[in-house]
């Protein structure tokens, strides 16, 4: 078809109406679908037409580029109206299929609407006919006014928006609804109506605070008192918050946590992740969540964050049940080796072996709490992770050199936990052990694989010698804000399960349950008798 001025317009793609666009946002958190459109840039950097493009044509639009929004043709002549297909429209003009019999030479009025928009209804005339593949397209110009074709591609776009079923804006396929539950999404809304209180008292507080309390810099005296108050007043809520909505959630049936989870995460991710070792749990740089500087964080750098909200998030999750129970299950293996060590009345040295080590928080504190040892003490620190063992070398090899030079050595071996879980021969050239330590590795063993880590572990116990083997109980109640909110699973246990995967890997050894003080981590003791 021709415009007004009879110059030929081409046909070009539908894109060129829309010229630079802003760039897309981020979807919002119940999952809006993003219209993809092009990035900024400058306007100075801007091209335009070339060559004939230099003179302005309206661009013109197929059908399937308006699609969903429907074209329809009206063509009126000596007092008969007939339905025509669309070809083509632009500001200017339409072209449209013509089937009569009669040839068209003169419109007596032409009707353009778009879905229930009616676009243009006058007189045009008629400025070309031509065959395209067997079918007679008639060109005609507006002759009362120009179109507003951007109403039409808004339309569009309106109807292009989460188009498909799928993707339709409609309670349930929105990825946090699920059915029933009441209780848990209201404990977790209100949760969230709590966390927002305590934001803005938190920062009106750190306003009111100098730098130096907040940060407990040169001892300020204001920072001690801080954190008690934080204690007092803000968490034992988030603690029963936490362990109502883990009761909560516990009544779903496994196929609804997806969707239990994105609303958890909807509601009080946010807040969550002000904290710094729940942040990084979730992040997971080295590979998984409890890497050696979470662990850092539970036992001794409780009260860190961005600010002084972050810092109570953070404090309060360090004091969540399986939080207490880590440091708690350190503090009991290290008073089982202060026993062992004071209790010792052989000459040889004492032995000990610690598998997936970490930051080896409970060696360290034997060592530094020890007044005097009896006889010499050789450690093996086992770790699959280099900075773990990096750390914990830094600061044990510094505490043996001032207390303990020439009656302690730690070795530091670092090797492959698949390696640890495949080759029974792994610890067979350093000798027998006295104690054996895995506090946190047999959560995330399959029964098979605890197994046959038992019995090796087993093999290397000295004849009265006893492995301690760490696991979560099944009534953790800390467990709904690390699997939902941290993506940190565990296996956990019952205390017979842990018992008859021990009895099995060590039928002739003596199978008992150690309590941390917590009760969420129990251990085994195995001992060779």
């Amino acid at each position: 078809m021709t415009d007004d001025s009879g110059s030929s317009v081409g046909t070009g793609p539908s894109t060129a109406a829309t010229g630079p666009s802003a760039p897309s946002a981020p979807s919002g958190p119940v999952g809006f679908a993003v219209v993809q459109v092009h990035a900024w840039r400058n306007y100075e950097d801007l091209e335009g037409g070339q060559g004939r493009e230099v003179f302005f044509r309206p661009v013109r639009f197929r059908p399937a580029d308006l699609a969903p929004v429907e074209a329809r043709v009206a063509i009126t002549c000596a007092g008969e109206t007939t339905d025509c297909r669309l070809h083509d429209v632009s500001q200017t003009g339409v072209a449209f299929e013509w089937h009569h019999a009669s040839p068209l030479v003169h419109v007596d009025q032409l009707t353009l609407a778009f879905d229930d928009y009616e676009a243009y209804r006058g007189g045009c005339r008629i400025v070309s006919i031509r065959e395209v593949e067997g079918v007679t397209i008639v060109a005609a110009t507006f002759l009362d006014f120009l179109i507003n074709i951007d109403h039409v591609l808004q339309m569009r776009t309106v109807r292009q928006w989460r188009q498909t079923p799928s993707d339709r804006m409609s309670a349930v396929r929105l990825p946090w609804h699920v059915d029933g539950h009441e209780g848990f999404k209201a404990k977790v809304a209100e949760f969230r109506l709590f966390m927002e209180e305590a934001k803005r008292q938190f920062g009106e507080l750190e306003l009111a605070l100098p730098w130096n309390v907040v940060n407990g810099v040169h001892n300020a005296p204001g920072h001690q008192a801080l954190i008690e108050r934080v204690r007092s007043d803000f968490v034992p809520d988030v603690v029963r918050f936490s362990a109502e909505i883990d009761a909560l959630r516990r009544l779903a049936d496994p196929e609804e946590d997806t969707r239990l989870k994105a609303y958890s995460r909807l509601h009080v991710h946010e807040y969550m992740m002000q904290s710094p070792w729940m942040a990084r749990a979730l992040a997971k740089p080295l590979g998984y969540p409890g890497d050696y500087e979470v662990m850092n964080y539970v036992y001794a750098r409780q009260f860190e964050g961005p600010n002084l909200f972050g810092r109570a998030v953070s404090y309060a999750f360090l004091q969540a049940p399986a939080s207490i129970a880590v440091r708690a299950r350190k503090d009991m293996v290290r008073d089982r080796l202060r026993s062992l060590v004071q209790g010792w009345q052989e000459s040889r040295p004492i032995r000990i072996l610690s598998v997936a080590a970490g930051p080896a928080q409970e060696v360290f504190e034997l060592l530094t709490g020890l007044e005097d040892i009896p006889a010499p003490i050789e450690i093996i620190l086992f770790d699959q992770d280099h900075a773990a063992l990096a750390y914990g070398y830094g600061r044990l090899i510094e505490t043996i050199a001032a207390k303990w030079a020439g009656r302690v050595r730690v070795t530091f071996l670092h090797d492959s936990i698949r390696r640890l879980l495949k080759d029974p021969e792994i610890f067979r050239s350093f000798g027998a052990f006295d104690a054996i330590i895995c506090a946190g590795l047999y959560d995330y063993l399959r029964v098979p694989t605890a197994v046959d880590l038992t019995r090796n572990m087993f093999s290397r116990l000295n004849m009265g010698g006893e492995a301690y083997i760490g696991n979560m109980a099944v009534e953790n109640p800390s467990r709904w804000f690390m699997e939902q909110h941290l993506d940190w699973v565990l296996i956990h246990r019952t205390r017979d399960e842990m018992r008859a995967f021990a009895e099995e890997a060590a039928p002739s050894g003596h199978v008992s349950i150690m309590e941390e003080t917590s009760g969420v981590n129990p251990f085994l003791c195995v001992r060779r008798t």
